[in-house]
């Protein structure tokens, strides 16, 4: 389990009226630690993510989504983040996303996030191309 999804179950745990899923806060916290202008795939680094994250995979067997599913279970999750002001689309597609954290996403994640899980995030999947 990636500690991006230990982090945000945990974030969770401690703020059930948060209004996001586990998978949205996973999506909030993977835009936090890669900006717009990292250089990384959005769509494809996310979906890397999340095939190896329990909350998506069928005990005993792993992940049992297709590479679309996973793309529509991401493209769902930024619309929700959209809709909820967190997250700007600039594009969206089958194959490219370029999105990034409004000043309300930011501001959401520092909020509920402490600092030494942040930077634990961060360590492992953020802003190195």
């Amino acid at each position: 389990m990636p500690i991006v999804e230990l982090v945000a179950k945990r974030a969770l745990q401690s703020n059930p009226n948060i209004g996001l899923s586990v998978i949205d806060l996973i999506v909030l916290l993977w835009l936090y630690s890669n900006p717009y202008d990292s250089k990384k795939r959005q769509l494809s680094s996310v979906r890397t993510v999340l095939k190896m994250c329990e909350t998506l995979q069928t005990p005993g067997k792993g992940i049992e989504l297709t590479g679309e599913e996973l793309t529509q279970i991401v493209l769902g999750s930024l619309s929700r983040l959209q809709d909820k002001k967190l997250v700007f689309i600039r594009s969206s597609g089958r194959h490219f996303v370029k999105s990034t954290l409004t000043n309300a996403g930011v501001n959401l994640v520092r909020k509920f996030i402490n600092s030494p899980s942040l930077k634990r995030v961060i360590a492992e999947f953020g802003n190195n191309p």
